[in-house]
Order: structure tokens, then sequence, then C-alpha cells
């Protein structure tokens, strides 16, 4: 991968609620006012592989292990204003293989940026009018993961989506 272009995972993961319905597991940072939610995901360190990281991530961020990779959603290339800096973002979706607790804090572990951070991560059934901040959004829809919108009628898919205020 190009030394130019960091590149990163994100991870769209999926659980099925009491009701056989798919759930997306989603965080924010607990304590800390106006902080958007966001799905797991980071950066691909030095010979790590796309999959790699993104276990690790997920791993580092939720202390989930062992899901399983549904298929890859695509990448996502940004250039940060601000930083003048290229970001590349590869995203994936992913299923729990075991049972979850519809909620849980979880320290940050590793040596990221965000280490001893506090995450709140919670499952949220989306509806067609949900949008995440930045481009995770790009491949939150009935398209891309249908699996999400399977019980929702068709005619709500087509609605504009506005974003979550956590």
């Amino acid at each position: 991968m190009s030394d130019s272009i960091s590149h990163r995972v994100g991870a769209f993961i999926l659980r099925k609620n009491a009701k056989n319905s798919f759930e997306l597991l989603l965080f924010k940072p607990a304590n800390i006012a106006g902080a958007p939610v966001r799905v797991p995901g980071g950066g691909i360190e030095p010979g790590e592989s796309a999959e790699e990281a993104l276990h690790r991530e997920i791993d580092e961020e939720s202390g989930l292990k062992n899901l399983k990779i549904i298929r890859k959603l695509g990448t996502l290339e940004r250039c940060w204003i601000d930083t003048q800096k290229t970001v590349c973002r590869h995203y994936y979706l992913l299923e729990t293989q075991s049972m979850t607790p519809d909620s849980w804090d979880y320290i940050v572990q590793g040596e990221g940026q965000d280490a001893g951070l506090c995450f709140s991560f919670f499952w949220h059934r989306p509806t067609p009018l949900f949008k995440l901040e930045g481009g995770a959004s790009a491949f939150l829809n009935p398209t891309l993961i249908p699996e999400l919108y399977e019980d929702i009628p068709i005619y709500l898919t087509k609605l504009p989506a506005l974003a979550l205020k956590a």
C-alpha cells in the first residue's frame, strides 16, 4: 500500500436480535459531549492486511473477537482539506458469531491515539432516515447492506437520509 495514502478499515458489524432482525453495532466516545456516532475501525499497520487490521481494530476498540467477514463493501478515498492528507478506508460487513450484550462500555486497548478512551457501544436497527457522519454513510443503504433493511417497506428505503444526533 502506498505511503502517501493512509489506509484504514471500517466495520459494519451485524447481529440478529430477539425478533430475528439484523442490528448494526455503533459506538460513541463516553463522556464527550457532541461526539458523533461511528462504526468501529482504524489504521492498517505496516505489513498488516486490511482483514488483519479489521479484526485487530475491532478487538482493541470493542473487545469483540471471532467475527465472520460477510463481504467487503468497498473503499472510500478522501482528502482532508485541513491536513492535505489522503485517507483510503476499506469498509467490510461482518457478523457476530455469539451472543453480545445490548450495550456495553469498553476501554480501548492498543497503542493508537484512542488507547485508554472509553467507548460506549450499542446495537441499532437503522431506518432509511438514519445517517452516519462522514464517509461511512455511503455504505449504509439497502443496496449494499440489504440485511439491515429486509423488513422495511421498499418505498421507505427511497427517503432522504438524516444524521443521527447522539
